[in-house]
């Protein structure tokens, strides 16, 4: 009975996009790896991941787990109807769809699964909206931040918390919102369910999900540049925002991850393999998340 759910989930996801958009993904990922096995040696590859430890992954899967945990603390506010346990797997399950399904299709299973827990469609979606949004702001001020810092740029450090005072007053949108269509139920949603207190309650986690889930990637990548390596796993973390995604983020989030290096004039093909490690320890550790979510959702209730 788990597995039939699960199927008819899986098949709702699919008949829900065009085949064209699961080509493009596909044949991304293809030319990613064309390109991968030309230019990068293997025995590359194989150095990289035998400089990490059990002890390495073990500690960067604590702080992935922490992240994680902290990520769900945040969601408990908005949908206040559901225990922990259920927002955490919820949560896990949306990251691993995510991640293994092309073209942004896994984002509908944390609605799938929130109505299947008894949250209306409505609840689930401005709460996702809002996460979302304070999940961007965070990583964007935190990336500008440590920018500003290193770099000694009172410009940017100002840049920087103009990203993190537009996030914690956006709880006053509503005001310069227009009441048309959607935009109305927006408006008084906020208006609604949003204050100054929640505000940087939700900022808050959303940071402190990104610093611990950047102190994993360090853990795996074993730098000692904190700004190149946290500029590098910003960008690798935005290029899920990107409209066009590969199959799994094969390449895409490679390539974005590598994009600091450019400007620092370093091995490109070198920063890629450690995007290609990066990339994989997050698949790994959303994918025994997901795995357990997915039976404790599909699980009889």
């Amino acid at each position: 009975m788990q597995m039939l759910s699960l199927g008819v989930f899986l098949r709702k996801v699919f008949f829900k996009v065009r085949i064209r958009n699961f080509l493009i993904p596909a044949l991304l990922t293809l030319i990613f790896f064309l390109f991968f096995y030309k230019y990068i040696p293997l025995e590359k590859v194989l150095e990289s991941v035998k400089y990490v430890s059990l002890e390495d992954f073990m500690s960067a899967f604590f702080f992935y787990t922490l992240s994680q945990t902290v990520r769900s603390i945040r969601w408990k506010p908005l949908i206040k109807e559901l225990r922990f346990l259920d927002i955490f797997f919820i949560n896990s399950a949306n990251i691993f769809f995510n991640n293994v399904l092309p073209a942004r299709t896994g984002e509908l299973s944390w609605f799938y699964y929130a109505k299947k827990l008894g949250i209306s469609l409505k609840v689930s979606a401005w709460s996702f909206f809002l996460g979302r949004m304070f999940d961007l702001s965070a990583l964007i001020f935190a990336g500008l931040l440590v920018y500003s810092l290193v770099k000694v740029s009172l410009f940017v450090f100002l840049i920087s918390f103009g990203v993190l005072f537009t996030s914690i007053f956006s709880y006053k949108a509503y005001i310069i919102l227009p009441s048309w269509g959607k935009l109305r139920d927006l408006k008084i949603y906020i208006r609604d369910s949003m204050s100054l207190p929640l505000s940087l309650y939700l900022f808050g986690c959303s940071l402190l999900s990104v610093v611990l889930k950047f102190l994993a990637v360090l853990e795996i990548m074993g730098m000692s540049s904190y700004l190149l390596g946290f500029l590098s796993f910003s960008f690798g973390e935005l290029s899920t925002v990107l409209p066009l995604h590969s199959f799994m983020g094969y390449g895409t989030y490679e390539l974005s991850f590598s994009v600091p290096a450019k400007f620092y004039e370093l091995d490109i093909r070198s920063w890629i393999v450690k995007g290609f490690l990066v990339h994989n320890f997050l698949l790994l550790s959303s994918g025994i998340y997901g795995i357990i979510a997915m039976f404790w959702l599909h699980r009889s209730r």
